[in-house]
């Protein structure tokens, strides 16, 4: 039973110097180590984790939400590029110099761009998604992957068509649930989660489907930087159970390799649900990376 508080309590919102808005929540004390954690595919920044232990370890956890996401202006010209300057945005507006990032499935790829753009302390990547067009993790992917990486990059207009026209909240969900091992299954259908984590995506999906579909191409197409350019401490963790064909295929064995300095943590009894489960464990290591 997962009893730990869900929903980040805090909601801000700033204007950025091309006026388009900008929404984040924020959970623990506000003196605390900053750590900014890039969300996993159409969520919006309502949903935390280990929220409960964020005052006994001093961190101050701040969720955005990406442009089209949530209460964020869409933004037509979005890279992971704009969104790590949204982000460097956040932090000077916030008065924040030192600070952490974490990313979780889709948002590793956010969180990486993050690490490359704006010079965090540490960097933590949690069921991440990989770089998909890196030859050796290409060579292990499955074939539908491969076929939606394709038309990311050699026919975007065809997959945003169809996803534009066919995802909604509910499908993404669907999608999320049915595609996940048992052992996540477990803590998605608890109905304190689901509750939480269905808010979360309708949330995200307030301003429609595109800000969603954005953030798919964007992580699918040429990043513009490669794994072996972020020289920050970069800790990864994978659960072995992991059932989700978007997350890295190996469980982040070969991008392990390709950090400068990287640790990685695969735990054998967890599946991609681990940002939660782990809550604890995670958040202590990133405070052990700053001390």
């Amino acid at each position: 039973m997962y009893n730990a508080p869900l929903l980040n309590p805090h909601q801000h919102t700033m204007m950025l110097t091309d006026g388009r808005q900008f929404c984040w929540f924020e959970s623990g004390p506000k003196t605390g180590f900053p750590v900014v954690f890039c969300t996993g595919a159409g969520m919006s920044g309502n949903l935390g984790f280990g929220l409960d232990l964020l005052e006994k370890l001093n961190i101050r956890l701040i969720v955005p939400e990406r442009a089209g996401l949530g209460d964020s202006t869409f933004d037509a010209q979005k890279s992971l590029k704009s969104c790590a300057m949204d982000i460097q945005a956040l932090l000077e507006h916030l008065a924040i110099e030192q600070f952490s990032v974490i990313g979780f499935s889709q948002g590793a790829v956010f969180a990486m761009a993050v690490a490359q753009y704006c010079h965090p302390v540490s960097v933590s990547i949690v069921s991440g998604q990989d770089q998909f067009e890196h030859a050796a993790t290409r060579a292990i992917l499955t074939a539908d992957v491969v076929n939606m990486q394709e038309q990311a990059l050699n026919a975007p207009d065809n997959l945003s068509n169809w996803l534009l026209k066919n995802v909604t909240s509910e499908w993404l969900l669907a999608f999320i649930l049915n595609c996940s091992a048992e052992v996540d299954q477990q803590l998605y259908n608890e109905e304190r989660f689901l509750e939480a984590y269905s808010h979360c995506i309708r949330r995200a999906f307030a301003q429609g489907n595109q800000g969603y579909v954005q953030d798919l191409l964007i992580a699918l197409q040429k990043w513009g930087f490669t794994p072996e350019d972020i020289r920050v401490p970069v800790t990864l963790w994978y659960g072995k159970l992991d059932m989700s064909t978007v997350h890295s295929p190996d469980f982040g064995k070969t991008l392990a390799t390709r950090f400068p300095n990287c640790q990685h943590h695969l735990l054998s009894n967890e599946g991609g649900s681990l940002l939660w489960t782990q809550a604890g464990a995670i958040l202590a290591d990133i405070q052990q990376q700053v001390k």
